[in-house]
C-alpha cells in the first residue's frame, strides 16, 4: 500500500493546526490512563543544533553559551525569519533567554551558497534573513547569562512566506531542541609570556573564527569556533613599526610560544616557509593553512593547536611530551596569514581542520585595555596606525575565564 498523498489544502490545514492542543490520554479498560502522543506539527522551516554547546565563563563577567542551528527552507517559496527566541527547555515556563527581532537574525544567519536578496551595509557580507526555496543557512547564536547554565534549549522561529497559501504566510515552529552540555572546561595556562597582547578575532562573535564553518568530508565543522589569534602592541599601540612587508617589523615576531598544558604532541610541522605580510597567500593547499603547527593532546579528550610559527622553531615531534610552560616554537608568519601572529585552539580531535571547537579558559592573566572593535584593529594590523583603544576599561587580573575578542592582556611567568 502507497503512503497517501496530501494536497496543498491538507497542507495549508496542517499549518493552520500548528498550536492544536492535545488530549491529556485516552482511558484503558482497566481505568489506567495512556498519554496520547502530540499530532505531527508542519514545520516549513527545518532546524537542529549542529554540536551542543558548553558554557563557559567569559573575562567581561559574564557566562556564556555559543553555537549554531542549522535551518533549511523546505517551501517552494522564499522564507524570511522574521524572529528567532531562545527557550530555557528545561525550566519551569520555558522562559526566553535570548530575542532576536529580523534585523538581529539578518546579522547571524548566513545562507549557504549565494544569499538570495541584495546585501545590507548594516550586516556581515552574506548574511540575510532570507532563506531562497530549499536553502540551507546557519544561525550563529551568542547567549550570555549568569549563576547556572540552562539544561536544554529550545528555539521559536518565526516565519514569514509572502508567496505561500493565506494560511501558511505567517508560522511560529518550536524546533532544534539540544540538551546543553556540562563537560569540565579545560583550565590552561598562557601561549605566550609577555604584555600588550591582543586577543583578535576571539569569541564570541567575530565572524572570521567564530563563525568558520568548512564542509569536510560531508561534515560542516566549526573547528575555530573559539579560536583566539594572538597579536601584540607595543607600548604606543602599534602591532609593527618599519617595511610592513617584512615579518620582523611585528611586535609579536619570534616570541616564545608555550605549551599551555601537559601533553603528548600528536601532529607537528616545520617545513613551510614565512608569507609577506599584507596579503593572503595564492593557491595555498588546505593541509598548509595552519602553515607550521603543532598539535598538543592534554587528555580528557582535548587537543590544543598552535599554527603560523617560524620555518624550523618548532622544537617537538609526534610522540613527544611536554610540560607546560615548556617552548615549542616561535610566532612566524606561515601558512594562511596575512601578518605574524599565534593562532591557538582547543578542539575535541587531533585534526585542526576536521574537529569540533571546544571551549576552554585561562587560569591567570591580567586585562589593561581593550581595542575598540576589530575594524580599529584591522587599520592598525594593516596600515601601521595605533590601535584605537575602548574607553572606560579598568584593569583587571582574572582567573579562570576565557579572554574574548580584542582584550589586551598580560601574561605572567609561573
Amino acid at each position: 500500500m502507497f503512503p497517501q498523498r496530501l494536497s496543498p489544502a491538507v497542507l495549508a490545514v496542517c499549518a493552520a493546526l500548528m498550536l492544536s492542543a492535545c488530549s491529556s490520554g485516552e482511558e484503558t479498560g482497566d481505568g489506567t490512563s495512556v498519554p496520547v502522543p502530540a499530532d505531527p506539527v508542519l514545520t516549513p522551516v527545518v532546524g537542529s543544533v549542529m554540536f551542543a554547546p558548553t558554557p563557559f565563563a567569559g573575562s567581561d563577567g559574564s557566562d556564556h553559551l555559543v553555537y549554531e542551528v542549522s535551518l533549511t527552507n523546505f517551501m517552494r517559496t522564499p522564507v524570511t525569519i522574521t524572529g528567532v527566541k531562545t527557550l530555557d527547555a528545561g525550566a519551569q515556563g520555558t522562559p526566553v533567554l535570548t530575542d532576536l527581532d529580523q534585523a538581529g537574525v539578518a546579522g547571524r544567519l548566513k545562507p549557504t551558497g549565494v544569499a538570495s536578496v541584495p546585501p545590507r551595509p548594516d550586516v556581515p557580507e552574506g548574511y540575510s534573513e532570507v532563506l531562497a526555496p530549499g536553502q540551507n543557512g546557519v544561525l550563529f547564536l551568542h547567549l550570555q547569562f549568569e549563576g547556572e547554565a540552562p539544561k536544554k534549549l529550545v528555539h521559536e522561529i518565526s516565519v514569514r512566506a509572502d508567496g505561500a497559501p493565506p494560511e501558511m504566510r505567517e508560522t511560529t515552529e518550536r524546533i532544534a531542541e539540544i540538551e546543553v552540555n556540562d563537560a569540565v572546561v579545560p583550565v590552561l595556562g598562557p601561549p605566550l609570556i609577555g604584555e600588550h597582547y591582543v586577543a583578535a578575532d576571539a569569541c564570541c562573535d567575530a565572524v572570521r573564527h567564530t563563525r568558520a564553518i568548512l564542509p569536510l568530508d560531508g561534515t560542516p565543522v566549526v573547528a575555530q569556533r573559539y579560536a583566539v589569534d594572538w597579536e601584540q602592541a607595543g607600548p604606543d599601540g602599534k602591532i609593527f613599526v618599519g617595511d610592513a612587508k617584512d615579518p620582523a617589523s611585528y611586535r609579536i615576531h619570534g616570541d616564545d610560544v608555550l605549551a599551555v598544558a601537559d601533553g603528548i604532541v600528536v601532529a607537528s610541522r616545520n617545513d613551510l616557509p614565512e608569507q609577506v605580510p599584507g596579503e593572503y597567500p595564492a593557491n595555498l593547499a588546505i593541509a598548509d593553512a595552519d602553515g607550521n603547527n603543532l598539535v598538543l593532546d592534554i587528555g580528557d579528550g582535548f587537543f590544543v593547536n598552535y599554527a603560523h610559527m617560524q620555518p624550523g622553531s618548532v622544537r617537538f615531534e609526534p610522540g613527544d611530551r611536554v610540560r607546560r610552560g615548556d617552548v615549542i616554537g616561535k610566532v612566524g608568519n606561515t601558512g594562511n596569514s596575512v601578518a605574524p601572529h599565534l593562532h591557538v585552539h582547543v578542539m575535541n580531535e587531533p585534526s585542526f581542520l576536521m574537529s569540533q571547537g571546544v571551549p576552554s579558559v585561562t587560569d591567570l592573566f591580567t586585562i589593561t585595555g581593550r581595542v575598540a572593535d576589530t575594524d580599529a584593529f584591522d587599520a592598525s594590523e594593516g596600515t601601521g596606525v595605533p590601535l584605537e583603544m575602548a574607553p572606560g576599561v579598568t584593569v583587571s587580573t582574572q582567573e579562570d575565564r576565557m579572554i574574548l575578542d580584542q582584550n589586551i592582556v598580560t601574561f605572567r611567568a609561573g
